[in-house]
């Protein structure tokens, strides 16, 4: 059921599976791949390709995954999941399931498009791109539980979800250096997940070890394992 109802939804599966693969192909166009100083020798793909891929994860958890829930629980559908011998467990770790795994093609693909598209060249373990990857979209899927369970309907999902997006986006160094983002940005982007998510993965593309991210490591695992227990605890079949 969850997967039909995943396939059926094509705004969820375009900006999950399309978006940053087409954002990668139009930036690759627009800024080819030369090297610039401004990215330390490298060029803009080079810089850019790591971040791009992370913006699946970052618009699974806080915008497409709350936003799913929130309408299954608005239409009923959730209530008539509970009249079934269904566990919420069971139901959570399918949903779940099924958005990783949708996520983590949507992710593949992007980085495919920048590999084979414009000669990014990976320098680390893809095996080991891939499981940072996966450790950030684990912590973002906690995270879009708990924000399902707090967000009052599907449209305040959607609204504030994009807002909060663009807001950490643009913080997170993804696409701008952080030595030209102001201070005060820069502050504040100490405090954001998705900073340390897109500074993990760009570690492991250019072939860092684990042991120089452990904070990163640390914040990723602990919000999975506070977004989980708060997710867990507020979980609702219906509306309040």
């Amino acid at each position: 059921m969850l997967t039909r109802s995943t396939l059926r939804e094509p705004v969820g599966l375009f900006f999950t599976l399309v978006l940053a693969p087409l954002l990668v192909a139009i930036l690759g166009v627009l800024f080819g791949n030369d090297p610039n100083p401004q990215f330390g020798g490298r060029g803009f793909m080079d810089a850019t390709l790591p971040a791009c891929a992370c913006l699946v994860v970052g618009m699974t958890g806080i915008i497409i995954l709350p936003t799913s829930q929130l309408q299954l629980r608005e239409s009923g559908a959730l209530t008539r999941l509970r009249a079934t011998p269904l566990s919420p467990r069971v139901f959570v770790a399918a949903d779940l399931t099924v958005n990783f795994l949708i996520s983590l093609v949507g992710i593949v693909l992007a980085l495919l498009v920048g590999a084979f598209g414009f000669g990014v060249r990976l320098q680390g373990n893809p095996v080991a791109v891939l499981a940072a990857a996966a450790l950030g979209l684990v912590a973002f899927l906690a995270l879009g539980y708990t924000l399902a369970a707090l967000y009052p309907s599907s449209r305040a999902a959607t609204g504030i979800g994009n807002g909060l997006f663009i807001v950490i986006m643009m913080t997170s160094g993804a696409f701008v250096p952080q030595n030209q983002i102001p201070q005060g940005v820069q502050r504040v982007a100490r405090y954001s997940p998705f900073h340390y998510l897109v500074d993990l993965v760009q570690g492991m593309w250019s072939g860092q070890s684990w042991a120089d991210y452990g904070t990163a490591l640390a914040v990723l695992v602990g919000m999975t394992v506070v977004c989980g227990l708060l997710g867990a605890r507020l979980f609702r079949w219906k509306t309040a």
